[in-house]
């Protein structure tokens, strides 16, 4: 897929200063706090329903300011490819866990448009949806997603 662009008017060439932004990309997501809020969407945080999510928003608090915190900088990242500033098949390559959280949050996109922000996540949804490699990468993910989905529910039931 190397010679076809994801979306229009891109380039497919990266540059060492397209390394050196997923670098300092990777370098933002060791921070301390960053590593808790990634720990908390990669490990708690599977809402179930909106009201779930809802749940977590009224009650702010610091599973709110990590939904917050990683969301944004995805979305933050996702900026960098959507104004051209990063190859979008590098960042492709570079940005699984932006994955499997677009694709938890996925079910939510609607209600989470309508009641908090019309364009929360978009780019990154165009971008997900905008090619077939990028597709395939959600199709894989969502497989895993669904399998830690149902591995929860067997937990929670016989708990």
């Amino acid at each position: 897929m190397a010679d076809q662009n994801l979306s229009p008017g891109m380039t497919n060439t990266a540059t060492h200063g397209d390394v050196d932004i997923i670098l300092r990309l990777y370098q933002m997501r060791c921070e301390p706090v960053m590593r808790d809020a990634r720990k908390f969407m990669t490990f708690e945080f599977w809402p179930s329903s909106f009201e779930e999510l809802g749940k977590l928003f009224a009650a702010g608090g610091k599973e709110f300011a990590y939904f917050r915190q990683v969301t944004s900088y995805w979305d933050m990242a996702m900026s960098f490819v959507a104004r051209g500033a990063l190859d979008q098949h590098l960042f492709l390559d570079n940005c699984n866990e932006m994955i499997f959280n677009y694709v938890k949050l996925k079910p939510f996109l609607p209600p989470l448009r309508e009641n908090v922000n019309p364009m929360f996540w978009k780019r990154i949804e165009d971008f997900l949806t905008s090619s077939p490699e990028a597709q395939q990468k959600v199709e894989n993910i969502t497989r895993n997603v669904e399998r830690v989905r149902e591995q929860r529910k067997k937990a929670a039931a016989a708990a």
